[in-house]
């Protein structure tokens, strides 16, 4: 999957992947025991934003009501987080 800043619409490489703040976050995620989500953390190079990609993958026997609402759940948490410089976008995997 091609990976975009969000800022700048330039495509992201793997130099642009922050390891130690996605693998921060997927700690935190499995703390928080939340399931069927994954953290991915992008810098970019030319103008200096953050972003953050939350992929939800469907979990085993969810329905698909259930997926919905989880990944309604996710938006709405994801539009009231505000932070300088980082873009959150929720994608479907």
């Amino acid at each position: 999957m091609l990976r975009v800043c969000r800022h700048c619409s330039r495509p992201f490489t793997a130099q642009d992947f922050v390891k130690e703040e996605s693998k921060n976050m997927e700690a935190d995620r499995k703390r928080l025991g939340l399931e069927g989500i994954r953290f991915v953390y992008y810098t970019c190079p030319a103008c200096k934003h953050d972003d953050i990609f939350l992929d939800i993958h469907h979990l085993d026997g969810e329905t698909p009501e259930q997926f919905q609402a989880r990944r309604d759940a996710l938006e709405k948490a994801i539009r009231v987080t505000h932070a300088e410089k980082v873009a959150v976008t929720l994608t479907e995997r």
